[in-house]
């Protein structure tokens, strides 16, 4: 049993996250009042995370531009917290399933129901069979065993149309599945990795380099002055900004290297197998792919000119966690915005 000074400690750790829940209640509900929002769970969880200092969402909402209304809202909430595009998709399928399975069960059981039934039938003729038969009475046994082969064989027509329709339906499931999921992982505007996947692939990546002593490099891109660009042109110039730097990035890497919208203006690149220096030198190539790239307005026929990104990056050190890890990568963007932009540093 836990002695007093152990009872004490864990009171103490209690009471002070009971207060820090507290708080965090209360922020909540003073944000919400403030918006002049509902108070619907979904708006309670975003903004009590937020308080909580849950890194995407900090990003999410801090670089957003304009107002933070209900709708504005509930948009970062779909994006970063729900998870019921992809769940109810999940649940569908193995709702069908399940189905698929009763199905091919019962079809299953009638077949063995019909193959034992025509078992029988021909045990009972076989017994039946005198050694003095006369022909009628054999061609009258022969047309009975002809009908019942005949009832065999529509059975296995029905079974084999029902195992053809519940193989159809399994791919289509499977189809929509694969599909769910690739909505769930990808930027919608970009059609790169989304947040979501860059953090299960960048815990993927970082036990293969633990587990193989591999090296692997982290790359943070910023778009440099992307805010401007919104602000001059409006926002669907700044998204053909982000499309235009989402396949120039994907068009340099290879392998099992893995580009993904980190959020806002901001990419990740994880570049597994690959020690810091070739990590910059594909950081300089990136940059300079990027700066050869023109911005046309072709509603307008209009160039806008050239983009630039600046970057930072890093190499994982073996046994550190992803946010430390991240955070390095982040120290030296952050070195590459102080150095003038369009420009890689490393830390």
């Amino acid at each position: 049993m836990p002695d007093k000074r152990e009872q004490a400690t864990e009171t103490m750790v209690g009471s002070k996250n009971i207060e820090k829940s507290r708080q965090l209640t209360d922020k909540t509900l003073r944000k919400i009042d403030q918006l002049s929002m509902r108070s619907s769970p979904q708006f309670y969880e975003l903004w009590y995370r937020y308080f909580d200092n849950d890194p995407e969402l900090v990003r999410a909402i801090e670089n957003h531009e304009g107002e933070l209304d209900e709708s504005t809202c509930q948009k970062i909430y779909n994006r970063y917290l729900s998870t019921n595009v992809h769940d109810n998709a999940i649940l569908k399928v193995n709702g069908q399933v399940q189905n698929s399975i009763t199905d091919l069960t019962n079809a299953l059981g009638s077949a063995k129901l019909a193959t034992s039934e025509y078992g029988e039938s021909l045990d009972d003729l076989t017994g039946k069979l005198p050694k003095d038969m006369s022909i009628k009475e054999l061609s009258i046994l022969v047309s009975g065993m002809l009908n019942d082969t005949k009832k065999m064989a529509q059975k296995n027509q029905a079974l084999e149309a029902q195992l053809d329709n519940s193989s159809k339906r399994v791919m289509e499931l499977k189809e929509y599945l694969e599909s769910a999921k690739k909505e769930a992982t990808t930027d919608g505007l970009t059609d790169i990795s989304n947040r979501r996947a860059f953090d299960k692939q960048i815990a993927a990546d970082i036990e293969e380099a633990d587990i193989g002593k591999t090296p692997l490099v982290l790359l943070m891109i910023d778009i440099d002055f992307f805010k401007k660009f919104n602000d001059t042109y409006g926002h669907p110039i700044g998204d053909q900004v982000l499309r235009l730097v989402a396949r120039t990035l994907i068009g340099n890497i290879k392998g099992r290297d893995t580009v993904a919208r980190y959020g806002g203006e901001e990419f990740a690149i994880l570049l597994p197998s690959t020690p810091i220096k070739a990590g910059c030198n594909v950081a300089e190539m990136l940059r300079r792919g990027v700066e050869n790239k023109e911005l046309i307005d072709r509603s307008r026929d209009k160039n806008l000119g050239a983009i630039t990104i600046s970057i930072g990056v890093t190499e994982y050190l073996g046994g550190e966690d992803p946010a430390s890890f991240i955070e390095r990568a982040d120290d030296a963007l952050f070195e590459a915005k102080k150095a003038g932009r369009n420009c890689v540093c490393w830390a």
